[in-house]
């Protein structure tokens, strides 16, 4: 399961009492292209809203697009989001949010995943920075403009992914799935790893290193049934 908390404040002042925003996505069908449930709470309204992410494929990304197509699907009901309104000088504001993606599994809990911070550029209403952090993927960047007349922090966030990622305040295309050509050697289907694309890349070496460590490949050389078992269950 992830979850992902989105707190008043900075990273380094989160706790349980700043927390304005929780989404929970978890596994509906584990497969390549996985369908997910999720679920939205927000503070002083409960359990908001609840929806699904269908066929979506499974390292294909950064978790924040996962996130953001979450919330356009909780918010809109939709796989995508309406465009914004340009903000004017009353709109309401954040001085500073932050979110936290979190992994919990049967043998662990907590497990960090990525950040986010976002603050209000200087005294100008709806000017905003947020920076991004995913394991794999890095830091990403987005400088935007968003204001509404009154605040929606899960809106806003969602807002920020699509500027980091997309550079547009509303969701690009879905990543597609990365499926490498593959050759027979000695009776066996083969690919070399180094070209998957990142998170896969790194993500399948991982999971080779933790579930087959006694796996034998001239250097790069991989078996693609390791891979689906990776996509399907890694």
């Amino acid at each position: 399961m992830l979850r992902i908390f989105i707190h008043s404040g900075h990273l380094d002042t989160r706790n349980a009492g700043n927390v304005m925003a929780i989404v929970d996505i978890t596994y509906k069908k584990q497969n390549a292209w996985s369908d997910y449930q999720v679920v939205l709470s927000v503070k002083g309204v409960g359990m908001a809203a609840q929806d699904e992410v269908l066929s979506y494929p499974r390292w294909a990304g950064s978790l924040w697009d996962l996130v953001a197509r979450a919330l356009t699907r909780c918010l809109y009901r939709d796989d995508q989001a309406p465009e914004p309104p340009e903000p004017d000088r009353r709109c309401a504001y954040a001085t500073r949010l932050c979110a936290v993606i979190e992994k919990s599994t049967a043998d662990a809990r907590s497990i960090e995943l990525g950040t986010c911070e976002l603050s209000q550029v200087g005294k100008q209403r709806g000017v905003y920075t947020a920076v991004f952090q995913k394991d794999i993927l890095g830091e990403r960047t987005a400088s935007f403009t968003y204001g509404l007349k009154s605040l929606d922090v899960c809106d806003l966030m969602l807002r920020a992914i699509c500027w980091a990622y997309f550079d547009k305040a509303v969701l690009g295309e879905r990543p597609p799935l990365c499926i490498p050509a593959s050759f027979e050697l000695e009776k066996l289907d083969i690919f070399d790893s180094g070209i998957l694309t990142e998170p896969a890349r790194t993500g399948f070496r991982r999971y080779l290193g933790t579930n087959i460590p006694a796996a034998k490949a001239p250097g790069n050389m991989a078996k693609m049934t390791d891979y689906i078992d990776f996509l399907e269950r890694g």
